[in-house]
């Protein structure tokens, strides 16, 4: 997460794109660790 952020405000991504951008990444990881965990 500290090198996506990093990375983002290197490249002059407004705050609020970067807070989209963190929280969909997040609900994807827990959305696929709920799916993996379901299907095991």
């Amino acid at each position: 997460m500290a090198s996506l952020d990093n990375g983002m405000s290197m490249l002059d991504v407004p705050t609020f794109w970067q807070l989209i951008v963190k929280g969909s990444i997040l609900l994807l990881a827990v959305w696929l660790d709920v799916k993996t965990k379901k299907s095991s």
